[in-house]
């Protein structure tokens, strides 16, 4: 039995855009390697407040711009990370871009109680795989984890230190 082959990236583009334009699609969605509708639910407000916290500390670290819920091309389709980090210039570059067609530097995934192990690993390796120097997973309790091209690291090879505020949890 062989796999179906993947959807070629600008198949995943045009259906992407396809579907955010259209009125009737869910506001939240991502699309696997396959162009198949993966619906996701809301983001609380508690979600969207840690990943504002995350966003405003990468911003104030790194400089550059953070961004939340931008949609990405990786290899294993169109993903949303909720925040993603890139150099002010890389933005430029990538002005008018929707999904964005190259995967940022940092990517982060804030988990919910929704999240399997199995999908943030899978996520974690598309987005290093497509180049992000860095992902950080952020806990349910607050934990923080980074990860690079050599796997998980102890601390941040970009000096990025997270410390959230535990009434986010």
């Amino acid at each position: 039995m062989h796999a179906a082959p993947a959807v070629r990236r600008e198949e995943l583009i045009r259906r992407w855009n396809e579907l955010a334009a259209d009125s009737e699609s869910p506001d939240y969605f991502e699309l696997n390697e396959f162009g198949e509708l993966i619906m996701s639910p809301k983001p609380t407000t508690g979600h969207q407040r840690v990943a504002s916290a995350v966003g405003w500390a990468l911003k104030s670290q790194l400089g550059g711009e953070a961004v939340t819920e931008v949609s990405v091309l990786t290899d294993r389709g169109i993903r949303v990370p909720d925040v993603v980090w890139m150099r002010s210039e890389r933005w430029g570059e990538c002005q008018g871009q929707t999904p964005l067609h190259a995967v940022p530097d940092v990517c982060v995934e804030v988990l919910s109680p929704s999240n399997t192990r199995e999908e943030i690993t899978m996520k974690v390796g598309a987005y290093l795989r497509g180049g992000a120097r860095e992902v950080i997973v952020i806990g349910l309790k607050g934990e923080v984890e980074f990860f690079g091209p050599d796997g998980k690291r102890e601390a941040s090879a970009l000096g990025i230190s997270l410390a959230l505020p535990p009434e986010l949890f």
